[in-house]
């Protein structure tokens, strides 16, 4: 008599697999204002397999007008997290949903980074405030990347903020 003995294998690696392996690292959450209307996104992680396009929440807004993001990252993990990258941007896209482009100077309108450690369950968070004079499309991000032990992937937010 032969046995299928993959179910019992999958379930052992799993129950022997420390949960950090499948677990998220980071809480994220974005909002963007205008002191009259917001959008808001939470966490996101490992970009789709098709990322030239994906759907993100989208705010209107007037040319020029006085806009707010306001971030926060909270660390969801039982281990402490060191050299963790903090990645803040706004950049000029040529339309809602596209990938994130490189960040070529002429085209981002505000950015800021900073590397930090977290222990589990702190956080960090900021409001900037911004204006974008000229209409277009806009994508708001706010990004983790690496850490000293590589064990986390990208954790992010975003919007597209379309500004006529």
């Amino acid at each position: 008599m032969i046995f299928n003995l993959a179910p019992l294998a999958f379930a052992l690696i799993l129950h022997v697999t420390p949960a950090t392996t499948f677990a998220d690292h980071f809480a994220v959450s974005l909002e963007v204002s205008d002191g009259k209307a917001r959008q808001a996104a939470g966490t996101e992680s490992d970009p789709p397999k098709d990322p030239a396009v994906a759907p993100r929440p989208v705010f209107n807004a007037p040319a020029d007008a006085q806009l707010a993001a306001t971030w926060k990252i909270t660390a969801t993990g039982k281990e402490p997290l060191k050299d963790v990258l903090v990645h803040f941007y706004v950049v000029r896209i040529a339309r809602a949903g596209q990938a994130p482009p490189p960040l070529e100077p002429r085209d981002v309108v505000l950015e800021s980074a900073l590397t930090m450690d977290f222990d589990p369950k702190t956080g960090t968070g900021a409001t900037l405030k911004f204006r974008v004079p000229q209409p277009g499309t806009y994508l708001v991000r706010i990004e983790t990347q690496g850490g000293s032990e590589k064990k986390t992937h990208e954790h992010f937010a975003a919007i597209d903020v379309v500004v006529k």
